[in-house]
């Protein structure tokens, strides 16, 4: 059944999607966790160790996905909430030096540098690529994929893909926005369609600049989408084609 109500009017409709901004990033999450444990599969890895640089979405999505012994490293402790109580967290990666089965860095532009991941060896090493399929040629200069996978010594290596909408970049928060986005405007196509909206926000300055988990997580469960509309409308159909879009793969290397 279609979540709506009447407007200024009952001429008018408006109806809101049931997923929230928190079950786009759940989608993209784990479609980049499903393509990390697919490739492990096709290379007939099964890691007894992982050592995980960022708790953000990816790398928490990751570490919910591994059977083995999980660490994550993050400089921001605030982001230990979305870990699982089974996951081993440390602030920081001085620390952690040694040998890992996996080592999965996704810290993106400007994250771990040379000096941070110097001493660290691994079976296998997978960089998320932060670039995507809609990358300006800048952003694209400041992508440091393939000199991280130089970094570390590792027996095997490859990068994390995620493309399909032409997103700016790979990470979960671009592309969930961009979902967003492009919803707002697939539903204005329709005949009737007077405007459509979306929880917009700049949420990631509530968790790393205001320090707030509870207020971010709060904000991510308003309503992906709200048309207001003369006909009926599937908000949810028109988030789906846009999440079905997003595509996530190793590139070995």
């Amino acid at each position: 059944m279609k979540h709506h109500e009447t407007g200024i009017t009952r001429t008018v409709k408006t109806f809101f999607s049931t997923y929230r901004v928190h079950d786009i990033i759940k989608h993209i999450s784990a479609v980049k966790s499903a393509a990390v444990i697919e490739w492990l599969t096709e290379i007939d890895m099964n890691p007894e160790s992982a050592l995980i640089i960022g708790s953000y979405f990816t790398g928490a999505a990751i570490a919910g996905s591994l059977d083995c012994d999980v660490t994550v490293a993050d400089i921001n402790p605030q982001t230990r909430f979305m870990l699982g109580d089974d996951v081993n967290f440390q602030e920081g990666v001085m620390d952690l030096r040694g040998h890992w089965d996996l080592l999965v860095d996704t810290t993106g532009l400007g994250g771990v540098t040379e000096d941070e991941l110097g001493g660290i060896t691994a079976d296998i090493f997978i960089v998320e690529d932060p670039t995507s399929d809609g990358s300006d040629d800048k952003i694209r200069k400041f992508n440091r994929t393939c000199e991280r996978l130089r970094m570390v010594e590792s027996e095997i290596s490859g990068s994390l893909h995620t493309y399909g909408i032409g997103a700016k970049t790979s990470g979960t928060m671009t592309l969930t926005v961009e979902v967003m986005r492009r919803s707002m405007a697939d539903a204005l196509e329709f005949e009737g369609v007077l405007y459509a909206t979306a929880t917009l926000e700049f949420f990631e300055r509530i968790l790393f600049k205001d320090r707030d988990p509870e207020r971010f997580l709060r904000r991510l469960e308003s309503p992906a989408l709200v048309v207001s509309s003369l006909e009926d409308l599937d908000c949810d159909g028109i988030i789906e084609g846009n999440l079905e879009m997003i595509k996530s793969r190793i590139i070995p290397e």
